[in-house]
């Protein structure tokens, strides 16, 4: 099976190897460069499935270079995903127009080829769909869902993804915060005492509920995006 091609820019060379070691590990082929003008050379020889764009750059920052990967014949429809430790409020809408995703530094080794995986999968959030279209029975274009009019598909998938991020960001967080709690409580011994061995497993507990509401955590601020980006369906 043909490996995936991920490109990452970012002026730091930590950032790089941190980035390189983490997908080259699940199996990744990965290119890396701190400088734009070799990204856009790279990029033009070599098209990958996805390309990792640190935001704030010396030089040129991030937006700026994704709109110059975008106009590289072949690039069109490869996702690029903006990464950063934060964005700030008054740049957030321009981000979330240009890129097709963003992913918080420092990246969770968990969780990040993950979501690298689902970048390459889902593909360009724009104008991706086409291959779920076919032909109705009038020859008129429809979706898998039966919607002849593209805006009722979107529309409807987004009502979907509000359900979703709504179950995600209260019906699964707060049994998950009771789990999370009471296993840390009993594990103190503040219930009464315990041998090493029940310690030991309720500690685990606790690391993995808390790995469990950071990705529960993260999709919620993924569908969030998406919402903001093409229209809240409550709003």
């Amino acid at each position: 099976m043909k490996k995936r091609l991920v490109l990452y820019i970012d002026d730091s060379g930590v950032e790089r190897e941190v980035v390189r070691g983490l997908l080259k590990a699940e199996g990744f082929e990965v290119m890396t460069t701190g400088n734009a003008d070799a990204a856009i050379s790279i990029a033009e020889k070599r098209h990958p499935d996805v390309i990792l764009i640190d935001l704030h750059m010396p030089g040129k920052a991030g937006s700026a270079l994704v709109e110059e990967l975008r106009k590289v014949p072949g690039l069109q429809r490869v996702p690029m995903v903006a990464l950063s430790a934060s964005i700030r409020e008054e740049e957030r809408a321009d981000v979330l127009a240009r890129f097709d995703g963003f992913i918080k530094k420092p990246v969770d080794p968990d969780t990040f080829p993950v979501l690298v995986h689902e970048h390459i999968v889902s593909g360009r959030l724009e104008g991706s769909g086409e291959g779920a279209r076919a032909a109705g029975e009038d020859g008129s274009a429809t979706d898998s869902a039966g919607f002849s009019d593209p805006s009722e598909a979107l529309e409807e998938a987004l009502r979907t993804l509000e359900e979703i991020r709504s179950v995600m960001s209260h019906d699964l967080r707060t049994p998950l915060t009771v789990i999370i709690s009471y296993a840390g409580t009993v594990g103190k011994e503040k219930a009464g005492p315990l041998n090493e061995q029940q310690k030991a497993m309720l500690e685990t507990v606790v690391e993995h509920g808390f790995k469990m509401d950071a990705a529960i955590s993260d999709l919620v601020r993924r569908a969030r995006a998406t919402l903001d980006r093409y229209g809240d369906p409550t709003t």
